[in-house]
């Protein structure tokens, strides 16, 4: 790896912190400001919801009354350069409240694609499912025994 990927990765590392302290704090705008102006994001439900401005407007009743008081347990799984300025994101997460963690019963797989523009790196997509822990015990996935 290149001093320029790492500090890329760095880059990248820092805005998913970024989001997840956003999703903390309840903050729509701050969590919807990691993502494009034009970004797809989809639910582990299958909402598309495209753009920054959809993205905070949709998260506003999600922190106020849903999901208020939660946070993300996330976790960065793998992170991939498919151009200098494009990355693959995969990672590994759970909204929880209080002191709950992520678990066999809670975890979504995520995705993201993150791009540099004008020298910042932002989320240009995201894509979440649910994990299904049974299904990729069964199938001898290499990613059941993490």
């Amino acid at each position: 790896m290149t001093t320029g990927q790492l500090t890329d990765e760095t880059a990248i590392r820092d805005l998913f912190d970024r989001s997840n302290q956003a999703w903390e704090a309840g903050d729509a705008h701050a969590y919807a400001a990691v993502f494009t102006a034009d970004a797809d994001y989809v639910t582990w439900f299958g909402q598309h919801v495209k753009g920054r401005e959809a993205i905070e407007a949709s998260h506003v009743p999600v922190f106020a009354k849903y999901l208020k008081g939660t946070h993300l347990d996330g976790e960065i799984t793998r992170l991939r350069f498919l151009t200098p300025d494009v990355a693959v994101v995969h990672g590994r997460g759970a909204v929880v409240k209080g002191k709950r963690r992520r678990g066999r019963f809670n975890t979504k797989v995520n995705i993201y694609v993150a791009v540099r523009r004008e020298g910042e790196w932002s989320f240009a997509a995201f894509h979440n499912t649910k994990y299904s822990w049974l299904f990729n015990t069964l199938a001898g996935s290499p990613e059941a025994a993490r």
